[in-house]
């Protein structure tokens, strides 16, 4: 008897200690989710906050039957997937060349990191500098000192908004993935190279055959992570195009931003919202399978 009130009193007191997580933890973040969760059934508008009515799947009709959601959906594919797909490409390269490095290597790896640091406001004001289409550092070299083009590109179109704030958000993203990439070359056993040296094999087998095996676990991870967060993408997004001209470079979170703020359609950007999150659950369940799995291996 003795020992079973000591053990619930142990057990009281360590609910006590982890509370003030639990209770931070539900209200700013399991709080708003369901209240999300809630707003998404309603027409719940800012401007007429006291009429507020409970509509069901209302929103969600509305939102799947929306050509222009369709375009969103499609410019997220686009963006995300790029980003993610040019990022890892550079950093494997960059990481390739910084593993061959013997001097200063500390040095180079912390400018390679340096736009990560960054915050998002500064990266934005820069490239707006840089990609601006009057007088933008980029459009003043090609044209005015190369003499490459006739004339200035407007790098914010229509036909050129998305990819510009994808290279934006490359050169964001690239730095994080080059690091994991260089921890990660940086563990592969040496003799494995020097037994393939033995056997004659040249610099592509060796990477095909040796290194991209080795990190498949590090790309899988730095390339579900970059998804994840070119998907959330909103700071620089917001800074450098708005989402504009049009919907040329509107995704998700800006469209959330604007339906919420501007127009001031709190149910219907909560349903575009839970939208999302299913999209980057799906993905974020990916991530903690494969994290699972090679904790257990």
């Amino acid at each position: 008897m003795g020992k079973s009130k000591l053990a619930r009193r142990e057990a009281i007191r360590g609910f006590l200690f982890i509370a003030p997580a639990f209770i931070m933890l539900f209200a700013f973040i399991m709080f708003p989710i369901i209240r999300g969760f809630g707003f998404s059934f309603t027409d719940y508008n800012l401007l007429k906050s006291w009429d507020r009515n409970i509509i069901g799947f209302v929103n969600y009709t509305k939102a799947l039957s929306d050509p222009d959601f369709y375009q969103v959906l499609g410019n997220v594919v686009k963006f995300a997937f790029g980003v993610t797909i040019v990022s890892v490409i550079l950093s494997m390269a960059i990481a390739l060349l910084l593993n061959s490095v013997t001097k200063c290597k500390n040095i180079i790896r912390s400018l390679v990191f340096m736009p990560w640091v960054l915050p998002e406001v500064v990266v934005g004001s820069i490239w707006r500098w840089i990609l601006n289409g009057d007088k933008g550092l980029l459009n003043s070299i090609l044209a005015d000192r190369l003499q490459i083009m006739d004339s200035y590109i407007q790098w914010f179109s229509a036909g050129f908004a998305l990819l510009s704030v994808g290279v934006v958000y490359v050169w964001r993203t690239y730095p994080f993935v080059t690091i994991m990439l260089s921890a990660g070359l940086s563990s592969i056993d040496r003799e494995i190279y020097e037994a393939a040296d033995i056997d004659g094999c040249g610099k592509v087998q060796r990477f095909w055959y040796i290194t991209l095996p080795q990190l498949k676990y590090v790309l899988t991870i730095c390339s579900l992570m970059a998804l994840i967060w070119s998907m959330n993408g909103f700071g620089i997004l917001n800074i450098l195009t708005a989402g504009g001209p049009g919907l040329s470079s509107t995704t998700l979170p800006i469209l959330i931003y604007k339906t919420a703020f501007q127009k001031f359609r709190f149910g219907l950007a909560a349903t575009y919202s839970v939208i999302q999150f299913a999209i980057i659950m799906v993905f974020s369940i990916i991530y903690l399978k494969i994290t699972k799995a090679a904790g257990e291996d």
